[in-house]
């Protein structure tokens, strides 16, 4: 089946962009089914890309293949690319580690998949035409590579036939895995994406190089793996905050895993269940001297970037305002459509209007079995600095 774009629509293309948009096609979408695997022409007929079609997406082709001969018809063709990402992300973690994002989507050349392992559990998103199809074909595989559990997890209707999440092989709801030797839980069938938030793997491992001695606050803390990694590290106090009750529940839970018990440390270690922005709001001044902020992603779309922008904008205002004078703040952005940039500019504002010298310390980002591709920008949806406020202007 033969796509072919519009004149002058195939330059993103030429530049391994993975992406085509409705209105570069000019031809072929008739009699198209979700999910089939199209060739991708330019208006003249010479061959640009193979992908998957999705009629329903403004994204309506998802390429995999910018080579002619390789276009993902036969089952070979999947399980030799996937073993290859195997291979490679195995290289890229650390001996004592077993929590991990094996397919990332765009940035694997598989888009679509994301599949987070979890010790001998392997939790599958699907989330195209395309990706759905290649569902029977991806379990066999991950079957191959000894995953005890596979268990695919979807926040759409349309994801499986039964509309929900559902356990493809074994029933292991929370399992336990480790990260550079410590031991979490992932709850995968409830908690927030795949049971964990993989990508901060090894910016939780900066807050423990500057923890020790500090009084932390990790705000939207979710199961508490900054918490932990701090406390690990010598923190004098860590104050882990999340609105969610069953978010603190999951975080006393891996405080006990790793000998925290909270009865063991209850001067060290307090769980809040409050708004985070209302803490920052009326906490006391220069008590913490380092403060994580990593909320959810703001914004999921262009049209709420402003509004996006202002919620950073006032929890990183608050922060610089109110750590104590020398201290460390690890602030976050996990929205795609906040750039970098931007992201950079808010900081800015913040420090600005509270009138602080604020020193941008590191630049961060996700893990690397989160890489992106270097023709796929969008793929770099996590931004982090390191600031440190020096005192007042």
């Amino acid at each position: 089946m033969v796509i072919r774009l519009k004149k002058n629509k195939e330059k993103a293309i030429l530049n391994f962009h993975p992406w085509v948009f409705s209105g570069a096609i000019a031809s072929g979408e008739n009699d198209l089914t979700p999910g089939s695997i199209v060739r991708v022409e330019s208006i003249t007929g010479s061959f640009l890309a193979w992908g998957h079609y999705d009629p329903k997406s403004q994204i309506r082709i998802r390429l995999f293949s910018f080579e002619e001969s390789k276009n993902g018809s036969d089952d070979s063709y999947w399980m030799d690319h996937w073993n290859e990402i195997y291979e490679s992300k195995k290289n890229l973690i650390p001996k004592d580690t077993t929590g991990f994002r094996l397919f990332h989507s765009e940035g694997d050349s598989v888009p679509g998949i994301v599949v987070d392992c979890y010790h001998k559990t392997a939790v599958m998103q699907l989330k195209t035409p395309g990706a759905l199809g290649l569902r029977k074909l991806l379990i066999s595989f991950l079957e191959s590579k000894g995953y005890e559990t596979i268990f695919e997890r979807t926040d759409k209707p349309e994801g499986n036939k039964e509309g929900e999440s559902i356990f493809h092989k074994g029933e292991e709801p929370e399992p336990i895995f480790t990260e550079h030797g410590i031991r979490f839980i992932s709850d995968i069938t409830k908690g927030q994406k795949t049971g964990f938030f993989l990508d901060q793997r090894e910016n939780r491992a900066l807050v423990a190089h500057y923890a020790s001695g500090r009084k932390v606050l990790n705000t939207f803390s979710y199961s508490g793996a900054f918490s932990v990694y701090a406390l690990l590290a010598g923190a004098e106090l860590v104050h882990s905050l999340d609105i969610s009750k069953q978010a603190i529940d999951i975080c006393e839970r891996n405080l006990v895993l790793n000998g925290l018990s909270s009865e063991g440390n209850q001067a060290r270690h307090k769980g809040l269940v409050q708004d985070s922005f209302d803490y920052l709001k009326s906490m006391e001044s220069s008590f913490y001297d380092l403060i994580i902020l990593d909320p959810p992603a703001f914004t999921k779309s262009i049209s709420t970037v402003n509004q996006a922008s202002r919620g950073y904008k006032d929890i990183n205002m608050r922060a610089i305002s109110k750590i104590q004078t020398g201290g460390l703040i690890f602030t976050f952005s996990c929205s795609q459509h906040i750039s970098f940039d931007l992201f950079k500019k808010i900081v800015f504002g913040a420090a600005k209007d509270a009138k602080k010298r604020v020193r941008i310390l590191h630049h961060l980002t996700q893990s690397p079995d989160h890489g992106y591709s270097v023709f796929h920008p969008e793929g770099e949806y996590l931004k982090g600095l390191v600031i440190q406020v020096d005192g007042d202007i």
